[in-house]
């Protein structure tokens, strides 16, 4: 499990690999239900591009939500926004959101108060029923790399000329990632 501490919220991630979910929307509602004050999202962890990636997106979508630009009710719907570059919540869903074919999840939380998240960590493998691992977050594999790239829409042109002198491809990948979250807050 990550921890950070955003603005005024902290927030968690956990990654869980061989998840089982049949409908993510029952899951959601089962988690929030568990523990008051928190808000939750499930995120598709192949189209992660490691966790620096979740934590640019909570802090604009922390900023964006607390700010005057705010474009959800739900402080876990902002970050959707952000993680997936989208405008529309509907296409982040699409983009992001957890289907029946989603074995690697991340699991997002914000909260005001320094929650021991143990408890909800637990309720969620049985709910998810996976195996905690975070390192699905993370771009270690070629086949990442090219899942990253297709569902971004990163051309091996973009990647030559962006790529920095000694810089990887898994580090180039992040940054790309993470530059249209950017975006996001630079058109509103």
């Amino acid at each position: 499990m990550i921890t950070e501490r955003i603005g005024s919220y902290f927030m968690w991630i956990q990654g869980f690999r061989n998840a089982e979910v049949a409908d993510s929307e029952k899951a959601l509602h089962d988690l929030r239900g568990f523990l008051d004050g928190i808000e939750l999202q499930l995120l598709r962890a192949d189209r992660i591009g490691g966790i620096e990636h979740l934590v640019f997106a909570a802090r604009n979508a922390v900023d964006s939500f607390t700010g005057k630009d705010r474009r959800a009710k739900h402080l876990s719907m902002e970050f959707l926004l952000f993680a997936s570059g989208e405008h529309q919540i509907v296409e982040a869903i699409k983009f992001l959101g957890v289907n029946k074919s989603s074995t690697e999840i991340a699991l997002v939380g914000f909260s005001e108060d320094n929650t021991d998240f143990g408890a909800l960590i637990d309720k969620s493998r049985d709910v998810l029923k996976g195996t905690l691992e975070d390192s699905v977050l993370e771009v270690r594999t070629a086949k990442k790399q090219e899942d990253l790239k297709k569902a971004y829409n990163i051309s091996d042109k973009q990647l030559n000329a962006s790529k920095m002198p000694g810089e990887t491809e898994s580090s180039l990948l992040k940054r790309l990632v993470i530059e249209r979250s950017a975006l996001l807050v630079l058109e509103n």
